[in-house]
């Protein structure tokens, strides 16, 4: 590849039954990477993310290793190719899987690492939802949450691409959110199947219980630049990286901020790297000059 190659990583909602499918089948690496995080957290990754169930595979606590395993799984593929990032960006939980290819973390303590993220997440009892908001600039998304809030929580939890927010909050704002959205504009709105406000205040309740755990996961500085979801900025210092893991549980991703960042890091290509299409998709329509491909092209 001739253009400068920035690596990009799923989050939560990229999962399915049959992720992972083909680099297991492929790559000697990639079954190595599985057999690696299973061990690390106690459960067959292999089985859950071929055979599911659904139900099972989408439980938070579940998804976020799952997702982290597929993507190093394919991260393992590519450098056996000698292939190698010149920077790197992660989707939400996708940021440790961004941190594992640029060697600040090691496959075994970040895969620990989601699934307490993901445990003490389905812990938090307080109602909230999500909706997707697509056909709205990022203004008047946030001038119609700041008319429909009232006294409840309801933030712009996702900034996706120019077109495509997700909202996060109770779900009474949520739903006065969708009946004004159309009217003022919105081609979709779409309520997501997850039963809490993920990246909004709401999920306040376990903050401190998780900073600690993050004040425990060993760190080193990355080889590479990597472009933080909460900040859309380079690591500059160990405590930044912390700081973000914390944050990303009640700040909004920037994940649009973050590809504008590739770019102008120099940034001509994104490879999305996992059994995924969605991110790489949404980093064309922020940056429609960028070049994009998914790992299972090159594999």
């Amino acid at each position: 590849m001739n253009d400068v190659s920035g690596w990009i990583f799923p989050g939560q909602g990229s999962q399915r039954v049959g992720m992972g499918q083909q680099q297991l089948e492929r790559s000697s690496a990639a079954r190595r990477v599985f057999e690696e995080a299973s061990e690390a957290v106690g459960m067959d990754l292999t089985r859950l993310c071929l055979e599911g169930p659904l139900e099972r595979l989408t439980a938070t606590e579940n998804a976020q290793p799952a997702i982290v395993t597929c993507s190093v799984a394919c991260l393992a593929m590519l450098e056996e190719q000698g292939l190698q990032p010149a920077a790197v960006a992660g989707h939400s939980v996708g940021e440790f899987s961004a941190l594992v290819a640029a060697r600040s973390l090691t496959l075994a303590a970040a895969v620990r690492a989601v699934r307490k993220r993901g445990e003490l997440m389905a812990q938090v009892t307080e109602p909230g939802g999500m909706l997707a908001v697509m056909g709205l600039d990022a203004p008047r998304v946030q001038e119609l949450c700041e008319a429909v809030k009232r006294d409840d929580v309801l933030v712009v939890a996702l900034h996706n691409s120019p077109g495509q927010f997700v909202l996060s909050g109770s779900p009474a704002a949520l739903e006065r959110f969708q009946q004004r959205a159309i009217p003022a504009g919105a081609s979709e709105c779409v309520r997501l199947h997850v039963s809490q406000a993920f990246h909004s205040p709401l999920m306040g309740r376990m903050l401190e219980e998780w900073r600690a755990v993050v004040a425990s996961i060993p760190l080193r500085m990355p080889r590479c630049p990597v472009i933080l979801n909460t900040t859309a900025q380079a690591v500059k210092t160990l405590v930044c990286i912390r700081r973000s893991m914390v944050d990303q549980l009640v700040a909004p991703v920037l994940w649009m901020q973050c590809v504008q960042a590739l770019v102008g890091l120099g940034i001509t290509q994104v490879l999305e790297v996992g059994d995924s299409k969605v991110v790489s998709s949404l980093a064309r329509r922020t940056e429609p000059s960028l070049r994009t491909a998914t790992a299972q092209i090159l594999s």
